[in-house]
């Protein structure tokens, strides 16, 4: 459509520029448009900025999308009308050069300007919120590259901007180059709005990034290795290197939900980095970002990041983004979408780089339940892990009020639960589930608030501590045998890199062709009641509980084995891996980054 689009445009100039005007009218046109261009190009951004505002709210809101386009083409129209109408007055008197000249030169003529006309209505239609195919689909729509872009039919868009950059990073240049602030343009404009299907916006109404004023650029680490735990691959004549870029909470309404496509850094050589808007500058866009220690998280250019009011501890979401920074080139600029720009101080060295930070998207994180990748080596390694209404999903211990708890108790429990309105502060007992008898029938009942009623079961029972959530690890069956010591038992890890360790179990195994379940737990303090949970200063638990897990030893089989962790719930903390303690091997979640503990 778009090469039919500049087909038409330039045998319509051409035919009407033969049949209706004169060889010196013709050419003073073609100058005129160029000249038209040049007006809108220059200064389109500058008007554009009187609809989107500028530091504050716009003026505006609904064309903000629209704002860039609508300057471009008024300015030209404008620009152009000025100066028709001058050179109008000037050639007045017509100008004959003979037949041939004049027939041959009016056609020429034409093509060039249909060829610039059809290249600026193309390069206006990028600008605008249009649908990713339109005015053409310049990367492939499921993994753009951005090496990689398609052309037009004569690459008419690229023509008319192409001349301009060289105009604007020459003589004409001034204090602000266009080839520096939007090198390879046509590249930024269908990159910016290669999702927008997906609702996703081209442009924000206030000012939406930040950059550090120093320590804002370094080398990536030596180390670095990408989600699957393998060193990040090299790319020849490049550098890897880690930018931060800081979202503004006032913007994540416009800038909450982005894709790579829509962060460039502007890199120039480093002979001409001293005056970043001047000159030519080159795109590189990120390939991912920080997650976690030493791993980077990569992402695809037209993957889409979201960040919710949540993720802001304060003002500005700092992200620490990885680009292929070729050699010889320094950064220099940050562009996010089609009107935020942020100048990057000089990069520093690997000794000098400030401490990483680590991002997880909240909306790619587990809420309730996630399965963990399969990982082997250890004794006892995670399933699954869950919380809240999940909480103990699928285990086949059903006591649901205490009563029921104390007969099923054996003789041989380590310490029988004690309950505090309905909810269990300390066990470590042995439970036989047996048919009910006329001996449970006339024990006492137990008094419990019309809260307990509503919440029955065994996750009802536990009662973690005040300000914290209770978790538990679905774990594989261990081999019986040998009791399994607290050390062995896995070991949560946080996004921070806060350790977890757990505070019971609840198993079950065959014991003499009769179901056996332990159940070990605790949930108080030290200053609660002797031997019991330690809180380090960080909120985690010192050390994990119980000692060992005897069930291992005596049963023939192991049938139910969960771990239950507590973890603070006032602050949105993300777990990212779960450690086997006997392993040098951690476990991610398969579907999702994290689990968000809210």
């Amino acid at each position: 459509m778009a090469g039919l689009l500049v087909v038409l445009i330039i045998l319509g100039c051409a035919v009407q520029q033969y049949l209706k005007s004169t060889f010196v009218k013709s050419f003073t046109t073609v100058i005129i448009t160029i000249c038209a261009a040049i007006v809108a190009f220059g200064y389109f951004e500058m008007l554009a900025e009187v609809f989107t505002g500028r530091g504050g709210n716009s003026r505006y809101p609904a064309l903000i999308h629209w704002a860039q386009p609508l300057s471009f083409v008024l300015l030209f129209v404008l620009a152009f009308a000025v100066l028709q109408t001058i050179a109008a007055q000037l050639t007045r008197h017509p100008v004959d050069l003979g037949l041939w000249p004049e027939r041959i030169g009016r056609v020429v003529c034409g093509i060039f300007l249909g060829l610039i006309l059809s290249g600026l209505l193309l390069t206006a239609l990028a600008m605008a919120p249009l649908a990713n195919k339109y005015p053409y689909q310049r990367f492939d729509a499921t993994s753009p590259d951005a090496e990689k872009p398609n052309k037009v039919l004569l690459n008419a868009d690229g023509f008319a901007t192409g001349w301009f950059n060289i105009v604007s990073s020459g003589s004409f240049s001034g204090k602000r180059s266009f080839a520096a602030l939007h090198p390879a343009f046509l590249d930024q404009l269908f990159l910016n709005r290669h999702n927008i299907d997906d609702n996703i916006s081209i442009a924000t109404s206030s000012e939406a990034i930040e950059i550090p004023k120093k320590k804002a650029a370094w080398p990536a680490p030596q180390d670095l290795k990408d989600s699957k735990g393998k060193p990040v691959s090299p790319k020849s004549g490049h550098n890897l290197t880690i930018v931060r870029v800081g979202i503004k909470k006032k913007a994540v309404k416009d800038a909450g939900t982005f894709t790579l496509s829509q962060l460039r850094l502007i890199c120039k050589q480093k002979n001409y980095a001293e005056n970043p808007l001047a000159g030519k500058g080159k795109n590189i866009y990120p390939v991912g970002y920080l997650k976690m220690v030493n791993q980077l998280q990569e992402k695809r250019l037209n993957d889409q990041i979201k960040l919710e009011r949540a993720d802001f501890d304060g003002k500005i979401k700092w992200i620490d983004f990885a680009f292929y920074v070729p050699k010889n080139y320094l950064p220099v600029l940050v562009e996010f979408k089609q009107n935020n720009i942020a100048m990057v101080p000089p990069p520093v060295t690997a000794e000098q780089a400030p401490p990483a930070v680590f991002f997880i998207q909240l909306s790619k994180c587990a809420t309730d339940i996630a399965e963990l990748e399969a990982i082997s080596s250890a004794k006892v390694y995670g399933v699954e892990l869950a919380a809240g209404p999940e909480l103990l999903a699928g285990l086949r211990l059903k006591i649901n009020d205490p009563n029921q708890w104390r007969n099923a108790q054996t003789a041989d429990s380590i310490k029988p639960a004690q309950f505090e309105d309905g909810k269990i502060n300390y066990v470590r007992a042995e439970l036989k589930i047996e048919e009910s008898t006329q001996d449970e029938a006339k024990a006492p009942k137990f008094t419990r608030k019309k809260s307990w009623k509503k919440r029955k079961g065994i996750p009802a029972m536990l009662k973690p501590l005040k300000g914290y959530r209770l978790l538990s690890l679905k774990c594989n069956n261990p081999s019986t045998g040998v009791a399994i010591k607290a050390e062995q038992l896995p070991v949560l890890v946080e996004l921070s890199g806060l350790i977890h360790r757990p505070v019971g179990i609840i198993a079950s195994g065959k014991v003499d062709d009769q179901i056996v379940y332990e159940v070990d737990y605790r949930s108080l303090t030290a200053e609660d009641i002797a031997d019991g949970l330690t809180i380090a200063e960080d909120g985690s638990v010192a050390k994990a509980f119980p000692d060992t897990v005897w069930l291992t030893e005596q049963a023939q089989s192991i049938s139910e084995f969960y771990v239950l962790y507590l973890v603070k719930s006032k602050r949105n903390a993300i777990i990212t891996l779960v450690q086997p303690a006997d392993s040098q091997m951690t476990a991610g979640f398969k579907e999702y980054e994290g689990f968000l503990i809210k």
